[in-house]
């Protein structure tokens, strides 16, 4: 019996056995050419296609604990931020020499398209056993894009670069430390000030583009998560003009 998987707030998942399933879209092709390319450069923690049929893809299923907001203690462990720019580094490289001839992505692409973007690598599409991480999942928004964009989300996710911090995640004071082990984890020259402009940059591109799903999809629940992205947008902004609370 299929059972409905928690998250995807754009998209139903359901688990089957081994294997889950969710809407497909015109994109669904391509993202499945590509998570078969990632697979044959030997990334083996992530989906890997099955078959698309009556309007639904199937995957094979992804093990591990995938932890829900609000994040666990565990969560803002800073393994999670060192092995998550790690894998998120593997899938970039892995990315190179895809070929992009008669692509269909669900997210635009942007410059420079260096490689191909996650577009939602944050620890809620993250798996994990026992606190380290064993994968990732959701696919569905990759699109061709910088290094930059995927990491710049990745922080604002797992540093928290937030307005409304949790009481259990560090504060703003611990962000420029928190955003540098993702930096040197991957092996990016990036610098702070790079993240936090990028940070915003994507944080008001998620919120349009939520904003079009709210009414593409008959959901206007995506425009209460719209306002959140502008308000961490604006927030940020203000970190940006050194009015805020980074420690320098």
């Amino acid at each position: 019996m299929a059972e409905t998987l928690s998250g995807g707030n754009m998209n139903a998942v359901e688990r089957d056995g081994d294997t889950v399933t969710r809407t497909a879209g015109p994109w669904t092709p391509t993202v499945h050419r590509y998570l078969q390319y990632l697979g044959r450069a030997g990334i083996d923690w992530i989906p890997q296609p099955i078959t698309i049929e009556d309007g639904r893809e199937r995957l094979s299923y992804v093990p591990g604990e995938v932890p829900p907001y609000p994040l666990s203690d565990w969560a803002w462990h800073e393994s999670v931020l060192i092995d998550g720019a790690r894998r998120l580094r593997q899938l970039h490289d892995a990315s190179i020499g895809f070929c992009m001839d008669g692509a269909a992505w669900q997210a635009p692409a942007k410059i420079p398209a260096e490689v191909i973007c996650h577009n939602d690598f944050a620890p809620h599409n993250l798996a994990f056993h026992d606190g380290q991480l064993t994968g990732a999942i959701d696919f569905d928004m990759c699109s061709p894009g910088p290094r930059l964009w995927d990491l710049a989300y990745f922080a604002t996710r797992a540093v928290p670069l937030t307005r409304d911090t949790p009481s259990n995640a560090p504060g703003m004071g611990q962000a420029r430390r928190r955003v540098q082990l993702i930096l040197d984890a991957y092996g990016s020259d990036a610098s702070w000030k790079d993240v936090l402009r990028v940070a915003i940059i994507r944080l008001w591109d998620l919120a349009d583009f939520s904003r079009g799903k709210a009414v593409d999809l008959g959901k206007p629940e995506l425009n209460d998560d719209a306002d959140m992205y502008e308000r961490d947008a604006d927030f940020l902004r203000g970190e940006q003009a050194g009015k805020g609370n980074v420690v320098p």
